[in-house]
C-alpha cells in the first residue's frame, strides 16, 4: 500500500520507514515493560512471600544502575554504533526475563535470584536508554526530530496507562511468571525489528578517547545548555523521587 503525496506532505514521518519500524519496536517493548513492573510485584508477594524490605530492594534494584553508572554509560555507548547496542540490549533483556518463569517452573526462583536478575536487567536497560536517545537522529532529519520524539512520548504515555491494565489481566489469566514471559517476547520482537533497520552510523575508535575528559566535557556541555540543564535537573529529581519511594516502601 502506497501513501499518497498529500498524506506524506501532512504527515512527513510516514515517509520514514525506518522511524515507523523503530516506533513500532519501541511501543511493543514499552508496553511489555509496564506489564512486567506489575507482574514482578505480584510474583514477589504471592509466590515468594517477600517482606516489605525485600520489595523495596527489588524496586530499587531496577534503578540502582542508573545512579551508579549513568554518566559512564553515556560516554561508553557514545563510542559505538547505536543499533547493535539497542539490538543486543533487547535480546539480553529478553533472555533475562525468560529466566524468571524458567526459574519458577524449576523451583529455583527466590528473592535473591529475582533481585539479581532485575539488577542486571536495569544495567542493560541503562545501556539501551543511552543508545536510544541518540539513535533517533540517524532515522529522521533534524526538522522531524520534534514530531518524532512526540510520537515516542505518546506511545510511552499510552503504555504507562494501558500496560498495568493488560498486566493485571495477564496475571489473573496466566499467572505472574507467564505474564513476565510476554514481556520477554516483546523485547525479542523489538530487537528483531531494530536489527532489520538499515542506517548509516559511524563510531570513533575507543582507543583514541579519554573517559575522564569526555565525562567533564559532557557535564560542562549539558549543564551549560539553557534547555538541557533544566531537563537534566528535572530528571535527577524524578529518579531521586523514585528512589526515595522505593526506600520508603521498604521501611
Amino acid at each position: 500500500m502506497t501513501i499518497s503525496e498529500p498524506v506524506r506532505a501532512r504527515y512527513p514521518l510516514l515517509s520514514s520507514a525506518g522511524f515507523l519500524w523503530f516506533w513500532s519496536a519501541d511501543s511493543v517493548s514499552m508496553a511489555g515493560t509496564y506489564i512486567t513492573a506489575l507482574a514482578l510485584q505480584v510474583l514477589a508477594v504471592e509466590t515468594l512471600r517477600a517482606s516489605p524490605i525485600e520489595l523495596g530492594v527489588l524496586g530499587a534494584a531496577r534503578w540502582l544502575p542508573y545512579l551508579l553508572f549513568g554518566l559512564i554509560a553515556g560516554v561508553l555507548v557514545d563510542r559505538y554504533r547505536r543499533r547493535p547496542v539497542l539490538v543486543a540490549a533487547d535480546l539480553v533483556r529478553a533472555g533475562l526475563l525468560a529466566l524468571i518463569p524458567l526459574s519458577a517452573a524449576t523451583g529455583v526462583l527466590s528473592m535473591p535470584v529475582l533481585i539479581a536478575v532485575v539488577l542486571v536487567f536495569g544495567t542493560v536497560s541503562l545501556a539501551y536508554d543511552a543508545a536510544h536517545q541518540s539513535f533517533l537522529p540517524t532515522l529522521v532529519p533534524p526538522e522531524l526530530l520534534t514530531p518524532a520524539n512526540a510520537r515516542l512520548e505518546q506511545s510511552s504515555a499510552v503504555a504507562q496507562t494501558c500496560g498495568p491494565v493488560i498486566g493485571g489481566w495477564l496475571v489473573r489469566i496466566v499467572g505472574a511468571p507467564l505474564a513476565i514471559l510476554v514481556d520477554a517476547v516483546s523485547y525479542l520482537l523489538s530487537g528483531l525489528i531494530v536489527a532489520r533497520l538499515r542506517v548509516a552510523e559511524r563510531s570513533d575508535p575507543p582507543q583514541d578517547r579519554n573517559l575522564r575528559k569526555e565525562l567533564r566535557e559532557g557535564l560542562r556541555w549539558v549543564y551549560g545548555h539553557r534547555m538541557l540543564a533544566p531537563l537534566a535537573i528535572a530528571s535527577h529529581g524524578w529518579f531521586s523521587a523514585r528512589w526515595c519511594q522505593r526506600c520508603t516502601c521498604s521501611s
